[in-house]
């Protein structure tokens, strides 16, 4: 066959592409059909082929935390036949609202006049909901056979215990098998109230099955005292488990010490975003963490130490007297507390004593976290000055800690003793009283004396009023002058970020990618961010004042979901330029 022949059978077959049929499917799935009530959980509907439209599932009894749309087209030619294979994802992450048995679905698409309908999927929800007892009775009882015990999946969702950084996949974390969040709690033993612990999330993913990762919502602790240490970027390390490899890399740590208000702690869950997929198909998941909650017990004897705290310190001091003289007016004391625990409450406090002068200590503190537990070094410094002269000295008020080990303990410290040599005079009570010299007038004035006003220049008021007047009209006109360039330089920046996202928007392809740089150009120009954000959610944030937006933003969506994508936007182009303009715009 020549090749003139195979390039008109080239040239006739993609002529004849567009009235090729091609199937058209609609399915919906869940990461999880068993959730705890208030519970985020990742929902997915995927369209493949032709079609003119698509009317997405019936939410009842879940509320929509996040929806977010990718959309991808290919053309391949296999054995000489020619496949079209179009496909639109909606992403959400769903709340549920109160216990039970529900059904989502179905879903359906138009496609050439007829309507092609998705599976259902069916989601448990378990645990008390926030409706009335009746209700929850009647949910129970509308509840599969099998989940005899769902205390078992309310015991899954939180972690009350460390798990093993080594260990196997939990019943949680079996849900999405080929990346999840591992929650490791430290210490693993029983946690008295007071004592610090660390909470660390760690990503597991099987190698090549993702390519990013964004945070979604990080966890929230209740009852504590928190500190954060995040890592400034991903480094994995792989292991085993179960015969199966992953690649693990540490995401947060939280430092929490126990505030004693309570006997629990609790922690929501942390949410992310995975990304699979090559560059030109990609899918978003969510995941999540357990959620933490973690039960605390009284240290023993605590009303008998109702000022102590948790921890094994050893304090020392670096000096054990002070002389105080005319060269020596002010000391520095220094004491240091060392070794781990609550470094939070541990506190040195010197008792007052009317002889000296003791002065606000400068704390500085160097504490991390350690194989051992939250441990470091504490170190007061007290300024010390002498108000009365003779010996006196200095006492620490009363400091116990608990430990395991060791029990109670209280560090003995023997008193400082200080001998004050000599004050400064202002304080000194021991001064000399000063006597009051009198003196007399020798002579008055004669009465006819003339008396002249000898003040100098300087003085007069008159002439400080116009010394004044010069540097406040200069004043003035700098400012006037500052203000003018500001405003200038702001109206010249206004005007090219203008400039610049109208000939993006211009240029804008198609619906997607106008609705992309619109969406930017709010953001830059007037700090709005609507990618991402539900529009009922947005309203009532700006009570209103972008209605027009949100109903061009919905325009916009309406036509990329009907697969218009052909179809001639320079009306939007213009409608977008113009809802951008600042003269219209209300912030």
């Amino acid at each position: 066959m020549s090749n003139s022949i195979i390039k008109k059978l080239v040239f006739t077959a993609l002529i004849l592409l567009p009235f090729f049929s091609f199937s058209q499917t609609i399915t919906l799935s869940a990461d999880s059909e068993i959730v705890q009530t208030d519970a985020l959980f990742g929902f997915v509907l995927t369209a493949e082929g032709s079609f003119d439209s698509i009317e997405e599932p019936d939410f009842a009894n879940f509320t929509v935390e996040n929806r977010s749309q990718s959309q991808s087209n290919s053309i391949s030619i296999i054995n000489g036949k020619f496949e079209k294979k179009s496909s639109i994802t909606y992403s959400y992450v769903l709340r549920a609202n109160k216990a039970g048995v529900f059904e989502i679905g179905p879903a359906s698409l138009k496609a050439k006049g007829k309507t092609i309908k998705s599976n259902k999927v069916t989601i448990t929800v378990t645990g008390q909901g926030g409706g009335s007892a009746q209700t929850n009775s009647n949910n129970a009882q509308n509840a599969p056979q099998n989940e005899s015990k769902p205390d078992a999946i309310n015991e899954n969702y939180y972690e009350k215990r460390a798990s093993s950084l080594m260990g196997p996949l939990s019943e949680w974390e079996k849900k999405t098998p080929n990346y999840f969040i591992r929650t490791v709690i430290n210490p693993s033993n029983d946690l008295y109230a007071g004592e610090p612990l660390s909470v660390s999330y760690y990503l597991f993913v099987k190698p090549n099955s993702i390519s990013d990762v964004n945070f979604y919502k990080l966890p929230v602790f209740e009852n504590c005292w928190k500190d954060e240490k995040s890592e400034t970027r991903l480094k994995f390390n792989r292991i085993s488990i179960d015969g199966i490899v992953y690649e693990y890399a540490p995401l947060k740590t939280y430092i929490l010490i126990p505030d004693g208000t309570t006997d629990t702690i609790e922690g929501t869950q942390m949410i992310m975003d995975v990304i699979t997929g090559s560059f030109f198909s990609t899918r978003k998941a969510t995941i999540s963490s357990v959620g933490v909650k973690i039960p605390l017990k009284p240290m023993p004897e605590k009303e008998m130490h109702k000022n102590g705290i948790f921890g094994d310190f050893t304090v020392s001091t670096d000096k054990k007297s002070l002389t105080l003289d005319k060269d020596n007016m002010l000391e520095t004391l220094t004491f240091s507390i060392k070794g781990c625990g609550n470094f939070q409450d541990a506190e040195i406090a010197l008792e007052s004593n009317p002889n000296l002068k003791i002065f606000s200590p400068e704390i500085t503190s160097s504490v991390s976290v350690t194989p051992k537990g939250y441990c470091g070094t504490k170190t007061y410094k007290f300024m010390v000055k002498g108000l009365k002269k003779g010996e006196t000295s200095i006492k620490v008020k009363a400091f116990e800690f608990f430990s395991r080990e060791n029990g109670w303990q209280k560090p003995d410290l023997a008193e400082i003793r200080v001998n004050v040599k000599e004050t400064s005079g202002v304080e000194d009570n021991s001064a000399e009283e000063k006597k009051a010299v009198s003196f007399e007038l020798l002579k008055e004035l004669p009465a006819n004396v003339k008396e002249y006003e000898i003040s100098p220049l300087t003085e007069k008021k008159w002439f400080r009023i116009l010394l004044v007047i010069p540097f406040f009209m200069v004043f003035v006109s700098f400012f006037i002058w500052i203000s003018k360039n500001l405003m200038a330089k702001r109206a010249g920046s206004r005007s090219a970020r203008m400039e610049k996202w109208n000939g993006k928007i211009r240029n804008s392809k198609d619906c997607t990618e106008l609705l992309n740089n619109f969406y930017d150009a709010l953001d830059e120009l007037y700090n709005i961010k609507i990618k991402g954000e539900r529009i009922n959610m947005m309203k009532h944030k700006y009570e209103g004042k972008i209605d027009k937006i949100t109903d061009f933003i919905r325009k916009i969506e309406q036509l990329s979901y009907s697969g218009m994508s052909e179809i001639d936007i320079s009306s939007l182009k213009d409608e977008a330029i113009k809802l951008l303009d600042p003269r219209g715009m209300k912030k």
